[in-house]
């Protein structure tokens, strides 16, 4: 009896052993798992409040920006009108020239020779003419005395008509002549300045061959391209501020004066021509300009940094640092104030979200994050300096 008994007793030390050393093995097994879900894990990721930004009320004011380029309203590409040896150029690139003056001179030796050979051939067609009249005349005379038959007479009656025909066609081959003639001596169809001299002296041109290109700098335009969502805002006779690449600390006054009625097919933007005064000539075709435009009164708005909001297609969304995680929130975006870099913010955040302003890449919701500082978070005036 006393042999059963101490061997229960030692039965059940021994599982008492056995269960504590199992629930030793588990918190073991348990404290190396969480051990190593911490050394695996990614360490938070930490913000500066210069990353933060929050709403707020700011004024904005809805504005485009349109680039284009300064063109002259009144240009001409003088060309030839005769085919011919050039004999002199008398202007060069840069030279102020008037309506009419005389830019370039063709050789008029051939044209000459044929002027005098066209005048001949007038005198013989009036000669011919003359002695085609007298036979009309006298077989008229004949005809009624009844000597000669009406065909006889109607044949001379159309001798003389195709006599007549022949001076004037004489007479017209003369006129184009001397109109050749006139147009050997090129003269400037604007007053302007020469932009482009194509030609040397001893050249051989041939018929339309650009020769000279003018422009009239008094009177330009810049052509600027508006998107098809900005087109429906824009009106002939708003008026536009135009800063000139160059001329960063000057702003020149202007106004639409066209829109064009269809989109350019390849950018499918739209021309906008906006009128600009030169004062001074200081402005100078080919120039690039950046229009812009106030479509609509400054309003007070809930307001984000540009650089705080991204996009996805169609839709707009921020990252928040929410308590100690990322966030991905989606927000509806309004007015975009380019000149402020300030967009509106309609929907999707509360005044005291911490959104991160600045850019950064690989970003994924439910990430850990901090706020390094006491304040934890900065608003846009602290961020952006205000618009002038």
């Amino acid at each position: 009896m006393k042999t059963a008994t101490r061997w229960w007793v030692g039965a059940a030390v021994l599982a008492a052993v056995a269960v504590v050393a199992a629930g030793a093995v588990t918190v073991q097994r348990r404290q190396a798992q969480e051990e190593a879900e911490r050394r695996g894990a990614k360490p938070p990721l930490e913000f500066a409040t210069t990353d933060i930004v929050r709403l707020e009320r700011r004024r904005l004011s809805v504005e485009a920006e349109l680039p284009g380029t300064v063109q002259a309203v009144s240009q001409a590409t003088v060309r030839a009108k005769v085919a011919a040896e050039i004999k002199r150029v008398l202007v060069r690139e840069g030279d102020r020239v008037r309506a009419g003056q005389t830019l370039a001179e063709f050789d008029t030796e051939n044209l000459r020779a044929m002027l005098a050979e066209r005048t001949a051939a007038v005198a013989a067609a009036r000669a011919d003419f003359a002695t085609a009249e007298r036979t009309r005349n006298q077989n008229a005379e004949l005809y009624k005395q009844k000597f000669i038959s009406q065909s006889a007479y109607e044949a001379s009656d159309s001798a003389l008509q195709a006599k007549a025909a022949a001076v004037e066609l004489a007479k017209a081959q003369l006129e184009q002549t001397q109109i050749m003639l006139n147009d050997a001596v090129v003269r400037a169809p604007i007053t302007g300045v020469v932009a482009k001299r194509y030609v040397q002296p001893g050249e051989k041109m041939g018929f339309d061959a650009p020769l000279i290109q003018l422009v009239d700098l008094s009177d330009l335009e810049v052509q600027a391209q508006a998107s098809i969502a900005d087109i429906a805002k824009i009106k002939p006779g708003m008026p536009a501020s135009v800063q000139i690449e160059g001329l960063a600390e000057r702003s020149f006054p202007g106004r639409v004066e066209r829109i064009n009625p269809a989109a350019e097919p390849g950018t499918r933007s739209i021309h906008v021509y906006v009128s600009l005064a030169n004062e001074g000539s200081l402005l100078k075709a080919g120039m690039f300009a950046r229009v812009r435009l106030t479509m609509a009164a400054e309003r007070e708005a809930s307001t984000l940094p540009v650089s705080a909001v991204r996009g996805e297609g169609q839709q707009s969304y921020v990252w928040l640092v929410a308590g100690n995680r990322l966030e991905r929130r989606p927000v509806t975006v309004g007015t975009h104030d380019e000149r402020a870099h300030l967009i509106e913010i309609l929907s999707g955040l509360a005044p005291d979200d911490n959104v991160i302003a600045t850019k950064f890449d690989n970003l994924q919701h439910g990430q850990p994050a901090l706020l390094k500082g006491e304040s934890g978070s900065r608003t846009v005036e602290n961020n952006l300096p205000n618009p002038s």
